[in-house]
């Protein structure tokens, strides 16, 4: 049993009844299907900005980047980096045509084009996957985080921020959500802003001179037999400390980059506003608050080498106990608590994104169970309630491992599979159905059998060299959505001058 911090304790029971208070309220709105999934697509531009930031700056962000920088310098700040480059793609490219034929989920955008169940079903089989590989890294993030945080064993944990969120998803789904993702998008920028303050109050230098003096100095990092390696400044913010492969570099930068829009729980906050204008606004917004907060990560990080506040047996620790050195335990109970709402934001989103796969693509459009909207609620709670268990179940399986890193492999999963589907749909006429369908397949399959073989999974015995499997399954999945369109292409308009004919 982990020490009880009092302080801690009661800003968590705080925050909780805050999130509970605020689900119970927001279920008074929630009437229907478009309600529960999308908030009545009546959530400000604005609302909806703050929101998409609380949701993509998730427990890999403040927890697993800060980590990876502190352990791997340049490296680990890489990841702030292509999570950030990929708002671009979906700026310019995504948001406005992606809210314009949406409806509730991904696959809804993809098969307003072509009326296919075929589509649906890998669309949705693809949500469920690259959802279930960014849920493992949120809940092993809650585990680390609400353990130390208010005394409880890493499995109670884990098993208390799944209740909990089950809780905000099960009354009232998008519109609790997202009301809960636009408080933790401001605590999170506040928290990551005092914090870097606190930082370079205490080193007593100025964001330059204390960036200057890292380099021009050594680098204490830990090793994972307990150990330290003195490594110069300039190497430790230098290209090669966790990578040592520069295609294992592009493969993670491309994933990073294309995988952003591509992620089911953040393509369905463009369906929750009126227009879709309103979807490239939100998309501004959450590009400066991120812009920051990925600035920030890199002093977070950095300080708690500077300050050696590190657990070698768990990177993701290293911002919490930054912040008890920085402010002692008060400032360490605030830190924490607002990790832990950060957490609850994405698990929440990422649920909402898989319940809306299985409850309303699989279930009432592949199977054809057309029901009442009554019912059509029922099940689409019953089934965030079940996605919401098997999180828990996972997050307990995955205990120890790094939650950006992790994280990153759902990137790539969604830029293989999913990327190459939407943007096909979306500004090539000649996309087919079987070009789409044979595309996710391959993306998805490829990815994570890359993902299997690899060093992540099978250490030193891996077939695949490469750490993330993006350098190859993006371009696989784009060639085989392209190729097969252009060979069923003339078919399928013969098919149809056809059927026009007789």
């Amino acid at each position: 049993m982990a020490e009880l911090h009092p302080l801690s304790l009661a800003i968590f029971v705080l925050i909780t009844l805050a999130t509970i208070g605020i689900s119970i309220y927001a279920a008074r709105r929630v009437r229907t299907a478009g309600h529960y999934y999308v908030a009545g697509g009546g959530v400000r531009w604005f609302v909806n900005g703050f929101a998409i930031a609380g949701d993509y700056l998730s427990a890999a962000s403040f927890l697993g980047i800060t980590g990876l920088v502190a352990f791997s310098g340049y490296d680990g700040f890489i990841y702030a980096i292509g999570f950030l480059a990929g708002w671009i793609v979906a700026l310019f490219l995504v948001a406005e045509p992606l809210r314009a034929i949406g409806k509730f989920t991904f696959a809804d955008a993809l098969t307003s084009k072509f009326k296919s169940r075929k589509i649906r079903l890998v669309a949705a089989i693809s949500t469920l996957v690259v959802s279930i590989f960014y849920l493992i890294p949120q809940m092993v993030g809650s585990g680390a985080i609400v353990g130390p945080l208010i005394g409880l064993d890493y499995e109670i944990g884990v098993i208390v921020i799944g209740a909990l969120v089950i809780t905000i998803v099960a009354t009232a789904g998008m519109v609790s959500t997202t009301w809960v993702q636009f408080i933790k998008g401001f605590l999170l920028l506040i928290a990551a802003l005092a914090l870097t303050i606190g930082v370079l109050v205490v080193a007593g230098m100025g964001p330059v001179d204390f960036i200057g003096h890292i380099l021009d100095g050594t680098v204490s990092v830990p090793t994972t037999m307990g150990g330290h390696v003195e490594v110069p400044g300039d190497v430790f913010m230098s290209p090669g400390m966790k990578y040592t492969n520069p295609l294992d570099f592009i493969s993670l930068a491309m994933g990073l980059i294309l995988g952003t829009a591509a992620l089911p729980h953040i393509l369905i906050r463009y369906f929750t506003v009126p227009k879709p204008a309103d979807a490239r606004k939100s998309t501004v917004i959450a590009i400066v608050v991120m812009g920051i907060f990925y600035l920030l990560t890199l002093y977070l990080g950095l300080g708690a080498n500077f300050f050696g506040t590190l657990d070698p047996a768990d990177a993701n620790l290293a911002a919490p106990l930054l912040a008890q050195h920085i402010g002692g335990e008060a400032f360490y109970a605030i830190i924490s608590s607002i990790a832990f709402a950060t957490i609850l934001g994405t698990v929440a989103g990422l649920i909402m994104a898989s319940a809306g796969a299985i409850a309303h693509d699989i279930y009432t459009e592949v199977l054809g169970r057309k029901t009442d909207e009554r019912r059509a609620l029922r099940i689409s709670k019953i089934t965030a309630v079940s996605v919401g268990v098997i999180a828990i179940a996972l997050g307990i399986l995955a205990k120890g491992q790094n939650v950006a890193f992790l994280v990153g492999l759902a990137f790539a999963i969604a830029a293989s599979a999913n990327l190459p589907a939407l943007l096909c749909t979306l500004f090539w006429k000649r996309t087919t159905e079987q070009g789409i369908v044979l595309g996710i397949i391959t993306g998805l399959i490829s990815s994570v059998l890359l993902i299997a073989i690899s060093p992540t999974m099978m250490g030193s015995e891996a077939f695949f060299s490469l750490n993330n499997p993006g350098i190859v399954s993006i371009p696989l999945g784009f060639a085989v959505t392209i190729g097969v369109s252009l060979l069923t292409a003339s078919r399928a308009k013969a098919s149809s001058e056809e059927s026009m004919a007789g």
